[in-house]
């Protein structure tokens, strides 16, 4: 194992995953876990940014439910809980992730209090973070919610123009769209009105991100 540790990931899980973990690198778009499938085993990110979704049952329809980056883990619910896979993670940038088998991450969970209690810490800010966008939901504009993902998403995929100073996000309308829970048609309207980005071909440029930070809650 070459690539070094991933700070942030509690000790006890980061032992496991640099002992028995295999190296996994990926492309932007690829699929790391399909739902539905039946694999169990638990990836750390070490490096890029991943999105987690769930599909509709009766369609294609996509939900964005999270995004995950190191340190965070992947694939851990299903690992405990059992069953098929609840959602599909797809990358968003490539990167790289140590992967260890379910029965390896359920053996250490059972035996150690200390990866126990690390795995709660897990769930519950995963929890915290479902609430959120629950929240987030209800409370904020379609605008606003819009906002928001595009400035989380600057830091993680943008390519900034340096002659300009706009940023290109290689992001398709309907997958924002799906992803805060609105029509295509409607999510970028205002932004687009107030010249503060453009849409096209599968990428969206920001032209003005004051004007950005101007629509995002506060």
């Amino acid at each position: 194992m070459t690539d070094p540790g991933t700070p942030g990931l509690d000790p006890v899980l980061e032992a496991l995953f640099t002992a028995k973990g295999s190296l996994v690198r990926f492309t932007a778009g690829e699929t790391l876990i399909h739902q539905g499938g039946l694999t169990d085993s638990v990836l750390a990110l070490r490096t890029g940014a991943v999105k987690v979704l769930r599909h509709g049952d009766s369609d294609d329809t996509e939900i964005v439910v999270a995004l995950r980056e190191p340190p965070e883990t992947v694939g851990d619910h299903e690992a405990i809980a059992g069953g098929p896979r609840t959602g599909s993670v797809v990358a968003l940038t490539e990167g790289a992730a140590l992967a260890v088998p379910g029965a390896d991450f359920r053996a250490l969970v059972d035996a150690d209090p200390a990866a126990a209690l690390a795995l709660c810490r897990i769930v519950s800010k995963q929890r915290r973070d479902a609430d959120r966008a629950y929240v987030e939901q209800l409370s904020y504009t379609v605008t606003q919610r819009a906002a928001a993902r595009l400035l989380a998403l600057i830091p993680r995929l943008g390519d900034t123009d340096e002659a300009t100073g706009a940023v290109s996000l290689q992001l398709s309308q309907l997958k924002l769209a799906q992803w805060v829970g609105a029509s295509r048609e409607a999510i970028l309207r205002t932004l687009r009105q107030q010249d503060a980005l453009t849409a096209s071909y599968g990428v969206i440029v920001i032209h003005d991100l004051e004007a950005l930070r101007a629509a995002a809650p506060a």
